[in-house]
């Protein structure tokens, strides 16, 4: 018979007997004390905690910091924006910039060929951009080599030796193939071909056309426009333009070795040629969310929870008296202002949309809402329930009030004060932990071209409101995101318009007596 005991070397070696504690508990005994040892080898603030919370970590000790984490081995790449004036190829440049470094911790630059013409010749109408004009076509030129140069020595550049990738973008309209063949050669030795991917921005519809000229590139003031009072007359200008664009415009697709993303019609279509990697595939996916129509964003925490009223963090306790008025004032303004807008700045108003976390106190907030069902079946403000957006979790201190843990764990308490983004609770998140959960939802959002109400918690919406206006994540833990107010933002080719509204408590603009929240 074959032996059952695993060679070890070439030989046998017995497994010692295995034991089992046989002895009982005593029926209805009550639990032994929760003790630190004294060869513990936990720093004091982490004893501090686990005194606090009644807990012994001995062989599991609480991870204080959130580590960084790498998206990319080292590797660069070059994004190309491709298409005529008008189409966005700048707001998308922008955004995904700033998602690239929000989200994923890596160092991008943008450059505009258009700033970079200004600062050489200044603002120019129409006719310096018909392709006979061969004098300001050689102006053109240089700028771009201008640009190209600035581009390539980014990607060459190494921060503190750590090898981080990085993510440069061109946003320019490189509509020939002579545009495009510039790039590649002057780009060779320092990124492979693969790695300069064209990302080509369609769209076929001249009303959402003429609705982004006039919202975003003369309203907002388009540099070469900030002079032109007569907005009908810049419109004019602008579309003649895209009109010398149109005459030698040749859309990527017959070039099978270049690296390419197509958009068309705000994502109606993508297609893709050699595009492959874990990075390129993510900004495929951000892409595809991506559009550049108008619309409003409506951000609110929950109304005043009975935690809140007790100075408590977290926890999933129900509303106060307060918070069940700011819900039923909710209800009303946004029937009024969300969904019978006086001016609507999107198609149907009626087909807004509706987020919470899935914790009691954004449930509760939005329970007054109508869903009733419309005509063309849609459920009105139908809820969409994400465990993304739900508080940041304070791990052992879940429950607590801020007076309570700096009584308990002081050194925790001015840890959490020093970093407030990266410090994590024992057992629980920091701000940088939420900012990647947050991250799924927030691509959600770019995706709507409806209106969006958000009801969720001050961390998350810290997050949410320091991304959609392109503020650096650092700043987020600090931004006053105040009870009883809604925030409307809509967003633009760098940040966002922002208006605010309070609906209750209204002698008290500013909420200043808010219990502590994170």
């Amino acid at each position: 018979m074959a032996s059952n005991v695993p060679k070890f070397m070439g030989k046998e070696k017995k497994l010692p007997p295995l034991t089992i504690n046989t002895k009982k508990a005593k029926p209805n005994s009550a639990p032994e004390p929760v003790r630190l040892s004294p060869k513990s080898p936990l720093p004091d603030h982490v004893k501090q905690a686990c005194e606090a919370a009644e807990v012994q970590p001995k062989s599991n000790p609480y991870p204080q910091a959130f580590a960084r984490p790498v998206y990319s081995n080292g590797d660069r790449f070059l994004l190309c924006l491709v298409g005529l004036p008008g189409r966005g190829k700048t707001m998308i440049s922008y955004r995904v910039s700033h998602w690239l470094q929000y989200f994923h911790d890596i160092p991008t630059k943008v450059l505009n060929l258009g700033n970079t013409r200004r600062k050489m010749v200044g603002e120019k109408a129409h006719s310096f951009f018909d392709a006979n004009n061969q004098k300001a076509q050689g102006i053109l030129d240089n700028a771009r080599k201008l640009c190209l140069a600035e581009l390539r020595k980014f990607l060459q550049e190494d921060e503190e030796g750590k090898h981080v990738g990085r993510v440069a973008i061109y946003d320019a309209a490189n509509i020939t193939e002579g545009n495009r063949k510039q790039v590649i050669e002057v780009m060779k030795g320092v990124l492979p071909r693969s790695h300069i991917i064209f990302v080509e921005i369609i769209q076929t519809n001249k009303m959402k056309i003429d609705r982004h000229i006039r919202s975003v590139k003369i309203k907002v003031g388009m540099p070469d426009y900030k002079s032109e009072k007569d907005t009908e007359k810049a419109v004019v200008d602008y579309m003649l333009r895209v009109e010398h664009f149109q005459k030698i415009y040749v859309p990527l697709g017959k070039d099978k070795s270049l690296s390419y993303i197509k958009i068309v019609d705000d994502g109606r279509q993508v297609s893709m040629n050699k595009i492959k990697g874990f990075l390129p595939g993510r900004i495929v996916n951000y892409l595809m969310n991506l559009h550049t129509q108008p619309r409003p964003i409506y951000l609110s925490r929950h109304g005043e929870s009975q935690y809140n009223v007790l100075k408590k963090i977290g926890g999933n306790s129900p509303l106060s008296p307060q918070g069940e008025k700011y819900a039923e004032a909710l209800a009303d303004w946004v029937k009024e202002n969300v969904l019978q807008p006086a001016k609507p700045l999107t198609g149907n108003p009626m087909h807004a949309r509706l987020y919470t976390s899935s914790l009691r106190r954004t449930k509760d907030t939005v329970r007054h809402f109508d869903h009733k069902v419309q005509e063309d079946g849609w459920v009105t403000m139908r809820r969409r329930e994400w465990r993304a957006l739900d508080e940041i979790f304070a791990g052992v201190f879940d429950g607590m009030t801020y007076q309570e843990i700096k009584r308990k764990a002081p050194q925790q308490f001015k840890l959490r004060s020093k970093n407030k983004l990266e410090y994590r609770y024992p057992r629980g998140e920091s701000y940088m932990d939420v900012i990647k959960r947050v991250e799924q939802a927030v691509v959600s959002m770019e995706g709507l071209q409806d209106p969006v109400v958000v009801v969720a918690h001050q961390a998350v919406l810290r997050i949410v409101y320091a991304y959609f206006m392109m503020l650096d994540k650092s700043k987020a833990p600090t931004i006053p995101i105040p009870l009883n107010t809604v925030i409307m933002l809509v967003p633009r080719n760098k940040g966002c318009e922002e208006e605010r509204f309070v609906l209750v408590n209204k002698e008290n603009k500013e909420n200043s007596n808010d219990a502590p929240s994170h």
